[in-house]
């Protein structure tokens, strides 16, 4: 049981090697691969209305200059579910993002990321405001869930999600426990992870039975809990 009480100490990282990102092709570029980020101009009748106030002749080139032309920023989310800007490339982090109206925006749009393979597998998680692509990448999972109170988790800012004791997962990697959220606006279903203060209060309701299984006594019943060596979110 102590492996779970430490489950807020998931550190399966998702920095991993900076995968090769390619050039977003341009007009008449033949869409040539190359390692730098290129925000090329649209064609006249693709564009979209916000492009249309880009300056794609501009002399600042910088990855970061391109990437805001293309409206791509990064974030990371730690196992207590703070969440951080991060920077393309970059091991480093800048501020943690505390504002909540931001958090539940972001943490309410999250979804798969399907749509721009450059940035995998190391952003393998987007939320979606408006023209505005935030792409995550995480400790244990993008959501992690800081409070239970009976049957209700709370993640993001306030976002509330139902508990249901029978979809707990236990993480044999990690020690870690998940349990599944359908993000509000995306709707799609995402294993999130309890923080470390969630795993320690069901310590207490969590019996090892004799083939080394857990069960968790919730609500008057017993309950086993899935064991898995890996837990994808």
């Amino acid at each position: 049981l102590a492996r779970i009480m430490a489950a807020g100490a998931c550190v399966r990282s998702r920095l991993g090697r900076s995968p090769r990102f390619l050039s977003t092709p341009s007009e008449g570029s033949g869409g040539e691969e190359s390692g730098e980020i290129r925000a090329g101009r649209p064609r006249e009748e693709d564009m979209k209305p916000w492009q249309k106030w880009i300056n794609y002749d501009s002399k600042y080139k910088e990855e970061d200059d391109e990437l805001n032309r293309l409206r791509h920023y990064f974030y990371y989310v730690n196992s207590k579910g703070q969440l951080f800007r991060a920077r393309l490339n970059s091991d480093h982090l800048e501020g943690e993002i505390r504002e909540e109206r931001f958090k539940n925006r972001f943490f309410s749009n999250l979804t798969r990321n399907t749509d721009s393979p450059q940035y995998l597998p190391t952003y393998n998680f987007l939320s979606i405001n408006l023209y505005d692509n935030y792409f995550c990448r995480y400790a244990c999972s993008p959501v992690v869930f800081t409070d239970l109170d009976k049957d209700t988790l709370t993640f993001g800012a306030s976002l509330l999600a139902p508990f249901d004791a029978e979809k707990l997962k236990y993480c044999e990697t990690t020690g870690a426990l998940y349990h599944p959220v359908e993000i509000p606006k995306s709707k799609a279903e995402i294993y999130g992870v309890l923080s470390s203060g969630i795993a320690e209060a069901l310590v207490e309701s969590i019996e090892v039975a004799e083939d080394g299984s857990y069960n968790l006594k919730w609500e008057g019943d017993s309950i086993p809990i899935t064991s898995e060596e890996r837990v994808e979110p």
